[in-house]
């Protein structure tokens, strides 16, 4: 789990967000979805969300170990 957390502490959030638009669009467009660009921007912005979410489990998680010792 300590790998987990490291990760999410070290990770950049901007960069996974915009490939996750990157995705979500082009997927949105190949199938032919009429708002993709309102699609792909929900999808992304919900998995910004997610991200900060566990970037900040994360950072309490590894302050809690410091305590600990």
């Amino acid at each position: 789990m300590d790998n987990v957390f490291r990760f999410l502490r070290r990770m950049n959030v901007l960069a996974w967000v915009l490939g996750l638009f990157v995705a979500h669009a082009l997927f949105y467009l190949l199938i032919g979805t009429d708002n993709w660009l309102t699609a792909a921007l929900l999808a992304a912005a919900v998995y910004g969300v997610l991200l900060m979410v566990l970037r900040m489990v994360a950072r309490r998680g590894v302050a809690d170990k410091e305590e600990m010792r």
